[in-house]
């Protein structure tokens, strides 16, 4: 009885030490996290404006580089597209036209011819 109290006493007393290294490790690599973030922010970085233009020049002239002028089967979509659509929203219950639902149509123009 006696020898497990102490085993149980030491081992509550083990896991307490171990539990407050480990809060000690995390505190201290926090620290040195919240150092490293103070030393970039406080460091003076200036905008140079000029390097800012040319890489936005860059990216707008590899855009319109690699633009390319419609082909036939784009077309084709473009022209079969609209159909398309108008099928898919009556499936969908609704009326191309309005974009309103056709039951509710349905039922006010029921209703209006009563």
């Amino acid at each position: 009885m006696l020898y497990e109290s102490v085993l149980i006493l030491l081992g509550c007393g083990l896991l307490i030490s171990v539990i407050f290294y480990l809060h000690h490790l995390q505190s201290k690599t926090l620290l040195f996290h919240v150092e490293g973030l103070k030393e970039s922010v406080s460091e003076p970085s200036m905008l140079n404006l000029e390097e800012m233009k040319e890489e936005m020049l860059d990216m707008v002239h590899e855009t319109i580089r690699n633009l390319q002028p419609p082909n036939a089967f784009d077309h084709l979509l473009g022209a079969i597209a609209p159909a398309i659509q108008s099928w898919a929203l009556r499936k969908a219950g609704i009326n191309p036209a309005t974009g309103q639902p056709i039951q509710e149509m349905l039922e006010e123009t029921l209703e209006n011819l009563q």
